[in-house]
């Protein structure tokens, strides 16, 4: 069973369940959603182990347990017979946005009022919490202009702002420099682009 922060699952099966075509099963194995998601990242999309482990939010010795037993299971599919059932696991997970009505996705991550932590539970927000953004309170008690994220340069917020989201599970954006993506991706919290402004529809593609 898994416990602790909820891991990203990015690939979508389109079934889920394998095994022979030309005899029964002898025996049918169970792959959770996280095992498969390794194969993916490792064996399709062919990143690094340390890439890997950041993608799913977990430790580098987490993701080589991960997957060496789901390379066995896909082995032992083969080699003797034996059906794989995939697990879907509950999709819950906090998300984290920056804004500034409370509703909508800012154009811009690094001054915006607000960064919003939106539980997610099948679906569904089930709570919603709200942090001030210290570098928009900056620029607004110095009556800076505040035009997009360079009005934040030299605020250090790659330094600032990372911490306030450890929380979250998934940060969504419509803008993030490298920079602070690299401090934010290394704390184990996936990061998701966007478009739109809309959150109903970012989650509703999130827990397709």
């Amino acid at each position: 069973m898994k416990t602790g922060k909820k891991r990203n699952i990015t690939f979508k099966p389109t079934c889920y369940s394998y095994g022979p075509l030309t005899q029964l099963p002898k025996e049918t194995m169970q792959l959770r959603d996280d095992e498969l998601e390794a194969l993916y990242l490792a064996d399709f999309k062919v990143l690094y182990h340390e890439e890997c482990a950041l993608s799913l939010g977990i430790s580098r010795p987490t993701f080589a347990k991960l997957i060496k037993q789901a390379r066995k299971k896909m082995v032992e599919m083969v080699m003797y017979g034996k059906a794989i059932e995939l697990i879907r696991e509950p999709h819950s997970f906090t998300l984290v946005f920056p804004t500034d009505d409370r509703i909508s996705i800012h154009p811009y991550f690094l001054v915006a009022k607000l960064f919003a932590f939106a539980k997610v539970e099948e679906g569904i927000i089930s709570s919603i919490t709200y942090k001030e953004n210290p570098i928009y309170r900056e620029l607004f008690q110095n009556e800076a202009e505040i035009v997009n994220d360079e009005s934040a340069k030299g605020l250090a917020a790659g330094r600032i702002i990372p911490p306030l989201l450890e929380e979250a599970t998934i940060l969504v954006a419509r803008t993030l420099g490298d920079g602070i993506r690299r401090n934010i991706e290394g704390m184990g919290i996936a990061i998701e682009l966007t478009q739109t402004s809309n959150l109903d529809a970012v989650i509703a593609e999130l827990v397709v």
